[in-house]
């Protein structure tokens, strides 16, 4: 049987731009929705494209948030 967030994670994994554990995947009815916290931009980019590719998603979620390195300290 196919397992699109097994699927969906396994693109995840393979991404070196995207931390390990940062991401959450939860699939419905082929949606797919992106939860956590990474610390640059283009890592939440690059985890919704790769969702994005994965035969069988419908459509994407991305609620994924940057939290920036040190923002705190700048204030």
């Amino acid at each position: 049987m196919f397992d699109l967030r097994a699927e969906v994670l396994n693109a995840l994994h393979w991404n070196l731009a995207i931390p390990r554990h940062a991401v959450s995947v939860a699939v419905n009815g082929g949606w797919v929705t992106l939860a956590g916290s990474v610390d640059r931009a283009y890592a939440r980019s690059y985890a919704e494209a790769d969702a994005r590719r994965i035969p069988g998603v419908v459509g994407v979620r991305n609620e994924i948030i940057v939290a920036r390195e040190g923002s705190a300290a700048r204030r």
